[in-house]
């Protein structure tokens, strides 16, 4: 998974749309499944600022399934994890 970001009028609390990330995430996550039963999604927190770095890590654990790797801002969603997410955002 590479260059999941939402545009800047669906953030904060104004914004437009509920649960963008979200549905990319397991649109990717479902993705995953087509050819595998055992898939895992891997991707990169990329911010330029450290402190950013890691609320995006804590926020991707916390709201999406993601582990992070070798306490590094490489992350990755278990195959549990991503039904988890397909059932939360696509059912």
């Amino acid at each position: 998974m590479a260059y999941v970001e939402v545009a800047p009028h669906i953030k904060g609390n104004n914004k437009r749309y509920n649960c963008v990330a979200g549905c990319l995430i397991a649109f990717a996550c479902n993705q995953s499944f087509i050819n595998d039963k055992e898939s895992y999604v891997a991707f990169d927190v990329l911010e330029e600022k450290n402190e950013n770095e890691i609320k995006l890590v804590k926020l991707y654990s916390q709201k999406y399934n993601a582990f992070s790797l070798d306490n590094s801002t490489t992350m990755i969603i278990l195959p549990e994890g991503s039904e988890k997410l397909i059932n939360e955002f696509l059912n």
